[in-house]
Parts: structure tokens; C-alpha cells; sequence
């Protein structure tokens, strides 16, 4: 076996110019003279043999070749930092980093408990998080820059497959009806999709949202009147306090309010669609670490106290084991 001619240290180096986009700005941010910086990559080019930057006036961009070498580099980097925690945490308590992506309306629901409760349990490990769409959130995964993934289940395909990614039930959530207070239908007990086509719907489109809520009306044989598309569930609840259409979503708060202080109603579907499994997604190539299994806990623990039955069922029977399978089957929702 040939010898390995990099360091953990200089990909640390590549993963920082990378994402500062210049040798001066990630010098400065790893507290490092440029020419160490600049050296360093230098080294790598030539012991990997591929050009990693392309060199110009307004700093440096990456190659194809170098986008995929920075993956592997936060990967490594990654595996280094599990292996150094795990050496540092036998017989003793967890430490490390830990960053969790969120699908952004789940995240109001889950980021907020998940990090009090885990700063509380595990303090000597420091948590990070970011949110936005399932393509956003598997795209981070990919790239190396998050440990775990929350997000629905719906219509995965062999997506996570095909990605090495491997999917933990947390939950389920099934889809609610949100209508005007003066809606006609805003004292019915519950309701359904075909006493709503014709009304103006406000769709929340969010990936993999919007293709979720038009399915439901696609089984019924429907078609919505589109009137506005978001991807705000917060101006979906506002639209509809407004007296603009009705909506549908899956995330309920505990209050009927809009941000403008205005109220709107919320029902039940006659027929309740199955929920969308929410689940955590953690990359492939090797067990979760027990920073995201602790983690994979607390969620939870969490959106069971926020009222979902079925992660309450999750919750109690991972408490049951010392060591939970957290490789769970899960429904494709929907």
C-alpha cells in the first residue's frame, strides 16, 4: 500500500477556502499566514493530481473535480471528529459537534425543544442547525456539512437508496383543513376536499409539499383552484386569516392566530389521509454516531410532547432500549 501523502489538516484548509471563497479570508478565519493556506493546496493538487481551484480575479472556484474532493474532505473530516470523539466519550459523556438540518416548517416544531433539551442532557456538545427544503437538506447531507436530516417521507422513491442515506422514523403528522372564521363551513364539525374544490386554495408548495396536498385532491378525483402559491407556512396561515382561501398543512401550532393577530379556523378532513412520516435521515457508509442517536431520541421526545401519538409510541419504545435500532422502517406518506 502506497503511503498517504495528505493531512486532516490541509483538507481542514481546503474545506475553509472553499467556503470563503478566497485564501485571505479563510487564512484570517483559520487564524493562519496565506502562504500556509496557499501552500497547503498547493501540496494537494499535486499528491491528488487534479486541479481542486480555478483561479481568478475576485478570488477562487471550484472545479467539478474540487467539488467532489471537498465532499470526500468533509466526510473525512467528519469520520475523523466521530473517531476522536468516540475515543474521548468511552465511559464518559458525549462531546463533539453536531448539526442538524430541519425541513423549515418542521423546524419551529422541533429545532427549539430539540436543542433545550439536548444542551440540557449533553452540554459538552456543541449543536448546530440549518433548515429548508428536502433538496436543500439532502444536498447537506451529501456535502458533508450535516450529521442528520429531519424531513417528510414522502415519495422517497430510491432516492435515499441511490444517495447510501438511511431513514429513522420519528412521527407522523396527517394534513388539516385551515378556512377563513367566517368561512361557511367554519362550524362544521369537519369537512371535505370536494366541499372545498371550488373555493380559492392557497397551496403551500414547498418541496415535497405542494406535490403531497395536490395528491390528496388528485385521489379524490379533484382539481383545486389555485388562487396562491408559498412557500411560507406562517403566510399561508395569513392568506387564510384574511378572508383569501382556504389551505391546507400538515405542522399545526397551538394557536389559531396569524402573525397579524387575525384568527382562523382549522377542521379535520372527513376521510383523514394517512399522516406523512417524518423521519431522520443520516448518511450512509456507516452506522449513526451516538451524537445523532441521542439526538434521534430527543426528536422524539419532542414531537411527542407537541401531540403527535405516534412519535409518542416511538419516544416510549426507544426508551425501552439501551441501544435503539434507529434504522426503523417508515411509510412512504401520502
Amino acid at each position: 500500500m502506497s503511503p498517504v501523502n495528505l493531512t486532516l489538516r490541509q483538507l481542514d484548509y481546503l474545506v475553509a477556502v472553499a467556503e470563503h471563497g478566497t485564501v485571505t479570508a479563510a487564512s484570517h478565519a483559520l487564524h493562519l499566514s496565506q502562504s500556509t493556506v496557499s501552500t497547503a493546496i498547493a501540496d494537494l493538487e499535486r499528491h491528488l493530481k487534479v486541479t481542486l481551484f480555478v483561479r481568478h480575479a475576485r478570488g477562487l472556484t471550484l472545479t467539478r473535480d474540487g467539488e467532489s474532493i471537498v465532499a470526500e474532505a468533509r466526510r473525512l473530516l467528519r469520520d475523523a471528529e466521530n473517531l476522536q470523539s468516540h475515543a474521548s466519550m468511552l465511559g464518559s459523556q458525549l462531546t463533539g459537534a453536531l448539526h442538524i438540518g430541519c425541513y423549515t416548517t418542521i423546524a419551529p416544531f422541533l429545532v427549539p425543544g430539540a436543542v433545550a433539551a439536548f444542551g440540557e442532557r449533553y452540554a459538552a456538545v456543541d449543536v448546530t442547525f440549518s433548515e429548508g427544503s428536502r433538496h436543500q437538506l439532502l444536498d447537506q447531507l451529501v456535502q458533508g456539512r450535516s450529521d442528520v436530516a429531519v424531513m417528510y417521507a414522502y415519495r422517497f422513491g430510491n432516492q435515499l437508496s441511490e444517495l447510501g442515506h438511511t431513514a429513522t422514523r420519528l412521527s407522523a403528522v396527517p394534513p388539516y383543513v385551515l378556512l377563513p372564521p367566517d368561512h361557511r363551513l367554519a362550524d362544521a364539525e369537519t369537512v371535505t376536499l370536494t366541499e372545498l374544490a371550488e373555493d380559492p386554495f392557497i397551496l403551500f408548495d414547498l418541496e415535497p409539499g405542494g406535490t403531497y396536498f395536490l395528491s390528496l385532491f388528485d385521489e379524490a378525483g379533484l382539481t383545486p383552484r389555485i388562487r396562491f402559491r408559498t412557500q411560507s407556512s406562517e403566510l399561508t396561515r395569513c392568506l387564510v386569516a384574511r378572508g383569501i382561501g382556504f389551505a391546507l398543512l400538515s405542522q399545526r401550532p397551538r394557536t389559531t392566530v396569524s402573525y397579524e393577530g387575525l384568527e382562523y379556523v382549522t377542521k379535520e378532513l372527513v376521510t383523514r389521509p394517512e399522516g406523512l412520516d417524518v423521519v431522520a435521515v443520516t448518511p450512509g457508509g456507516s452506522p449513526p454516531n451516538r451524537r445523532v442517536r441521542a439526538f434521534i431520541q430527543v426528536a422524539r421526545e419532542v414531537l411527542a410532547d407537541h401531540g403527535t401519538p405516534d412519535a409518542a409510541t416511538a419516544a416510549h419504545s426507544a426508551e425501552a432500549s439501551a441501544e435503539p435500532n434507529v434504522q426503523t422502517k417508515f411509510r412512504s406518506g401520502g
